[in-house]
């Protein structure tokens, strides 16, 4: 008896934990600031090699973000009102691919956010030939004048062991701009392991 309670309450624990971790990439920009008028330029990128969190990782990340931090994370990207925010799920995966992590991932963002609009799910080859799982969505966050519509492209690749997460997000009215350099971001995830 005891047994079962406590197998019961270990998967309640994973399942928070995992909404905790699919939550807060999608919830901690909420409030970004507006879109500043600049010139579009040619994109540039340069590799930026993860020392922290996530030293297993390697992606390049455009040069006109700058690398800031949080509560929640200690280090993610930001430029006007776009954020790419890397994570990691090292807990026993229940997903036997990116693809199904994926779907999970779906449903639960789901779950916390009614007002999502799924755009698209696909798979796409990174330049050292991995395999990243996207999803792409829009959503709100707030009611009224203070509600923000933002879009979403997340991508999810694993070596087998742990689940990498890159979260890239904005303003919807501004995602058509920033959108190329979220793909061009999820193309350069390379696993160093």
């Amino acid at each position: 008896m005891i047994i079962i309670i406590y197998q019961k309450e270990c998967e309640v624990l994973k399942n928070y934990s995992l909404l905790l971790l699919l939550l807060c990439p999608v919830l901690l920009f909420s409030g970004c600031a507006g879109q500043n008028e600049t010139p579009e330029e040619p994109l540039e990128t340069v590799i930026m090699y993860q020392a922290l969190p996530l030293p297993d990782l390697l992606v390049s990340i455009p040069e006109n973000y700058q690398t800031t931090s949080s509560q929640a994370y200690k280090e993610y990207y930001i430029c006007e009102d776009a954020s790419i925010i890397i994570t990691e799920d090292t807990r026993e995966s229940y997903y036997p691919s990116a693809y199904d992590y994926s779907v999970n991932a779906l449903k639960e963002y789901r779950n916390l956010v009614p007002s999502l609009e799924f755009v698209g799910n696909e798979a796409m080859e990174t330049k050292s030939r991995y395999t990243i799982q996207t999803l792409e969505f829009d959503y709100t966050i707030g009611e009224g004048e203070e509600a923000a519509r933002l879009s979403c492209l997340a991508g999810y690749l694993t070596d087998g062991k742990s689940m990498y997460i890159i979260t890239c997000k904005c303003n919807s009215d501004t995602y058509q701009k920033h959108r190329e350099e979220f793909v061009q971001t999820m193309q350069s995830a390379a696993i160093a392991r």
